[in-house]
């Protein structure tokens, strides 16, 4: 029986050898089907010098998107963008925010800018340029909504505010300093 074991030992080492190169195998398998991309963060779309228009029920312009690069990424269906600028129309004084670049979110509703953030209300009549900067503007744009928690400088004429946090309403032409706020406000002289 001695001699039985010493024959059968090489075979059962070898037996033992490819169980364990199949066990290998299996665990160590990549898939050999290509991947979709899905699961990376690649933009699929590159536009250099990029404007998006967004037209009101009457068939105006009620906004306008540019930059000077945008990049759609299909796992998120987000897209960033190098120095957008929007523009809302319309009865109102005309209004601009720009900054160094942006997020724009899946379906397009909201909108996060970054760095340098800058907001001018055009002068209009009985009123002067308002401008007002910051760090970061999260921007609803078809409600014509802004809000911030950082600090933010608002200069109108020669009247100055300072504050932290902000909610800003164009279409209510409101701009409300949450907290920290100080100004200095030049009254108009009566003629």
């Amino acid at each position: 029986m001695n001699r039985r074991i010493q024959q059968a030992l090489p075979l059962l080492i070898l037996i033992g050898l490819a169980g364990m190169t199949i066990w290998l195998e299996r665990t160590t398998r990549i898939d050999d089907k290509p991947s979709s991309g899905s699961l990376r963060h690649d933009p699929d779309v590159i536009i250099d010098n990029f404007t998006l228009y967004r037209y009101d029920e009457s068939g105006a312009i009620q906004h306008t998107l540019t930059a000077r690069q945008m990049r759609h990424y299909p796992d998120d269906d987000s897209a960033e963008l190098d120095h957008p600028t929007l523009r809302y129309e319309g009865k109102l004084a005309p209004t601009h925010i720009s900054s160094e670049r942006a997020l724009l979110t899946k379906d397009g509703k909201e909108a996060i800018l970054r760095d340098n953030v800058r907001v001018l209300r055009e002068a209009s009549p009985g009123r002067a340029e308002m401008t007002l900067a910051t760090t970061l503007l999260y921007v609803y744009p078809e409600e014509e909504i802004a809000r911030t928690d950082q600090p933010v400088r608002m200069t109108q004429g020669k009247s100055v505010a300072t504050g932290v946090g902000m909610v800003a309403d164009r279409i209510k032409e409101q701009y409300v300093l949450e907290s920290r706020v100080k100004a200095t406000i030049e009254r108009a002289r009566r003629p």
